[in-house]
């Protein structure tokens, strides 16, 4: 918990007219980059505020609380980010408005929003607020199949007993994320990702016209039946399902994904739990999901999950 007052101001070195800077170094460390603003007044009063994040895999859990403030997410931030994350934000506690695409909500305890960093936003709470944020790299929803997912934005039905399971699961791991076994986090983590998938479907295919959603549906079935043929490619794709390369390639792009890109993360993704689950060498897992060798699995393994197949192997062994 990091307070400020105005002893502390000249300490931390904060100008009353940017107030909010030493949070955003905070919120950028453990959240996302944000700029922020905190007012005079509030810096005069005391402003307190926290954020800590813990890792679920290549997923983040945060806690966040803080005072009345204001920020956005800018295109500049937008433009620089090295990873894409769709953010589930469920408040338990005070009031902000969110601004999106110019249209702004008002939300507040039991209310659960989604966004997707690709957006500029703006914020302002209004009453001192505390969230647990769920933060899921966007490359990631590609390992769900039977999904077509479009941009995010907005606030979910709060009364959907799919919702109210995914906050009920998040609250739950929020509580005993540090006393679960290594060998139990990548378990959590793909139920936290079929209940993030059950708890938007409700979204989905709003942009899209019914055809296309059910041609992605047919295909995201074809393919996860296919991972493991080295045949499996975008014109074998197309000529299964009666269509032209061009119509698959647009499918996929309806949702800021690439056909290539699908596929890769969701052998990645079958790797991973075989790597958990077997013996089975690094090689002969890497040959069987059609990576052409051990080293470029092993490359593209690290991209995506942060660390060596052979390291999250040790891991898991040691837990």
């Amino acid at each position: 918990m990091v307070t400020v007052g105005s002893e502390q101001q000249a300490a931390e070195g904060i100008p009353f007219g940017r107030g909010g800077h030493w949070w955003e170094s905070r919120l950028r460390e453990e959240f996302i980059p944000l700029d922020v603003q905190v007012s005079r007044s509030d810096l005069c009063g005391g402003f307190t505020a926290s954020v800590g994040r813990r890792s679920l895999d290549d997923f983040g859990l945060v806690d966040l609380s803080c005072d009345p403030c204001s920020g956005k997410r800018t295109s500049t931030q937008v433009s620089d980010a090295t990873e894409d994350w769709v953010v589930l934000i469920a408040i338990r506690s005070g009031r902000e408005a969110l601004t999106r695409a110019g249209e702004t909500i008002l939300v507040g305890a039991g209310d659960v929003v989604l966004w997707d960093t690709r957006n500029e936003a703006e914020f302002e709470v209004l009453e001192a607020i505390r969230s647990i944020n769920l933060l899921i790299p966007r490359s990631a929803l590609a390992e769900v199949s039977g999904r077509a997912w479009p941009a995010f934005g907005g606030a979910l039905n709060r009364d959907s007993p799919s919702v109210r399971l995914l906050v009920s699961y998040l609250s739950m791991l929020d509580d005993s994320l540090a006393e679960l076994p290594e060998s139990a986090i990548s378990a959590a983590r793909n139920a936290t990702l079929e209940l993030f998938d059950g708890a938007v479907s409700q979204t989905i295919g709003t942009g899209d016209a019914v055809g296309s959603v059910a041609l992605r549906l047919s295909i995201d079935a074809w393919i996860d039946g296919h991972l493991s043929d080295p045949s499996l490619s975008l014109t074998a794709v197309a000529a299964a399902h009666a269509v032209s390369a061009r119509t698959v390639q647009r499918v996929f792009g309806q949702t800021g994904e690439t056909f290539n890109g699908t596929i890769r993360a969701r052998r990645l993704a079958r790797a991973r739990e075989e790597l958990r689950r077997t013996n089975g060498s690094i090689t002969s897992i890497a040959t069987r999901w059609c990576f052409s060798d051990a080293s470029h699995f092993s490359r593209l393994f690290k991209e995506r999950f942060g660390t060596s197949p052979a390291a999250f192997r040790s891991r898991k062994m040691q837990s």
